[in-house]
């Protein structure tokens, strides 16, 4: 029981020291004009322990059907190195891109290399056609963001 006191009297003194960021959902309306949540609005406490207003929300780029409709994307449209799956080489590649407010995407980079040019090249063309993708928001408006995306390489896989 005194460990237990200890430890939540050095929470309590870390978070009135260096205080936490609280977070607020922002509603925003949709095309239909439905309220639906916009993201996350960081905020701190003033001084006086009074809540600020949040100012910014954001929620990230994503593509539509989620991180499971990616890796679908991704298998489904993947054009395998045919030299390295014959000899049973896999890895990931990471690819960089912009994901534009209108929904496309542009300037997308190597970001990480798998250390085959081979997959490498493949991972930026599967990028380069994918579909839109959502947009980021920020105070429930679409922006241009920058996204990672790690592309698997896996010789097993159909």
């Amino acid at each position: 029981m005194k460990t237990f006191k200890i430890l939540l009297s050095a929470v309590l003194i870390t978070v009135l020291t260096f205080g936490i960021s609280n977070s607020y959902a922002q509603n925003c309306k949709d095309e239909n004009g439905n309220t639906k949540k916009g993201g996350i609005a960081l905020t701190r406490d003033d001084e006086n322990g009074n809540h600020n207003t949040p100012t910014a929300a954001m929620s990230l780029p994503k593509f539509k059907g989620g991180s499971k409709g990616l890796y679908r994307y991704i298998y489904k449209n993947q054009q395998y190195p045919q030299n390295l799956k014959n000899k049973g080489v896999s890895g990931q590649t990471q690819v960089s891109m912009m994901v534009k407010a209108d929904s496309t995407i542009t300037d997308v980079q190597l970001f990480k290399t798998s250390g085959y040019k081979e997959m490498d090249d493949e991972a930026i063309r599967l990028m380069k056609n994918s579909p839109k993708w959502i947009p980021a928001k920020q105070d429930c408006q679409c922006i241009d963001m920058r996204t990672v995306v790690t592309v698997p390489f896996d010789p097993t896989r159909k």
